[in-house]
């Protein structure tokens, strides 16, 4: 059974259409490590950073932090290095951001670390669904 298609994350989905802003933290968080996999699996991680899927990438981040998954954790760390201590979560300044970033390093300069979560050596979407299982299962929404 793919993640999308688990009772816990159609239970996610139902939650997310009463507005993102009211989900818990971890709820957040596994969407936004969704969008990290399916717009890195699909293109690179600078599809993930050009796209809407971008304003979420200090939510992935803090998801494969609580999470514990280190190789995946630095892959990403190591593409958001490039855009200084100020992510630009509006998408547009994150394009001007890409676009300098890009023209500095070249346009793959996110390859390397693509492929090591394209590798998917650690299933973090996976992990986040199972943690929202026991989040559901105790009760907590």
């Amino acid at each position: 059974m793919s993640v999308t298609s688990s009772p816990t994350w159609k239970r996610l989905e139902a939650r997310c259409d009463q507005g993102f802003d009211i989900l818990l933290r971890e709820e957040q968080e596994a969407i936004a490590l969704w969008w990290l996999e399916a717009e890195t699996m699909n293109g690179t991680l600078n599809q993930f950073y050009w796209n809407s899927a971008g304003d979420m990438a200090l939510l992935a981040r803090g998801g494969l932090r609580s999470l514990g998954m280190p190789i995946t954790l630095a892959a990403l760390e190591s593409t958001l290095a490039h855009f200084g201590d100020d992510y630009p979560l509006d998408r547009d300044a994150r394009m001007a951001v890409l676009e300098a970033i890009e023209e500095r390093h070249g346009e793959d300069v996110f390859t390397p670390a693509s492929r090591i979560i394209q590798d998917l050596p650690e299933d973090f979407v996976q992990a986040a669904v199972d943690r929202l299982a026991v989040l559901y299962t105790g009760g907590v929404v």
